[in-house]
């Protein structure tokens, strides 16, 4: 056979086994966000399709959360919040959230503590690290302090029997459920609310006062 028809044949040969595996490694399809509403991410049908899904994986737990394209081609997943049975969530958006709260944690923790919150925490499954003290509660009470003034808020708290941020003090460990039950009694008891409207510009003596009344909510929970 000539060379030109040899290789002529070789490149058909790699254009049709090269489409068949294509397909094979073709992109999750689009799937509407409606195909999944009210269905929560714990949902035993969730992870058997992988073709469907881009998965991250849960090590604690050792499974795969799922996360759903849309038409856009954003990922969501699905999350349990508060009275909600499924909330469907974005998940560049969530990130930002939690990039967002681990600044605000940053402000409220001394520096002899930063990095130590999950430390010597153990690896249960269905567990969850929570803050005691809410950090986006208290977030308010940090806006446009300094590094002095904002140490000179921590040990307001700690004076007090109450530790905050990212302090491991301020950690419990609680099963999932509990968890979103304690949040839940947070909105009921209308109390540790997150939209307080900023301090900033107002004396650290004046915060102390907002600071007391958070310190009575914290107290109350105790209970």
């Amino acid at each position: 056979m000539p060379i030109g028809k040899y290789v002529a044949k070789g490149v058909k040969h790699l254009i049709k086994n090269g489409a068949k595996n294509g397909a094979k490694r073709a992109a999750p399809r689009v799937l509407k966000k409606i195909d999944y509403e009210g269905a929560a991410g714990g949902h035993s049908g969730f992870g058997r399709f992988k073709a469907d899904m881009a998965v991250s994986d849960d090590k604690r737990k050792g499974l795969q959360k799922p996360l759903f394209r849309d038409e856009s081609g954003d990922l969501y997943y699905h999350q349990r919040n508060g009275s909600r049975s499924s909330q469907f969530r974005k998940r560049d958006t969530k990130q930002q959230e939690v990039f967002d709260r681990d600044q605000k944690g940053a402000v409220q923790t001394k520096k002899e503590v930063q990095g130590t919150f999950l430390k010597d925490r153990p690896q249960i499954a269905d567990t969850e690290a929570h803050h005691i003290a809410p950090v986006k509660s208290l977030a308010f009470l940090f806006d446009g302090l300094d590094e002095k003034d904002a140490r000179k808020m921590i040990n307001h708290f700690e004076k007090r029997g109450v530790y905050i941020g990212n302090d491991p003090r301020n950690r419990a460990d609680l099963a999932s459920a509990i968890h979103t039950s304690v949040h839940e009694s947070y909105v009921k008891k209308a109390i540790l609310k997150y939209n307080h409207a900023s301090l900033e510009g107002m004396s650290l003596k004046e915060r102390f006062k907002f600071a007391n009344v958070i310190l009575q909510e914290i107290k109350e929970l105790r209970k």
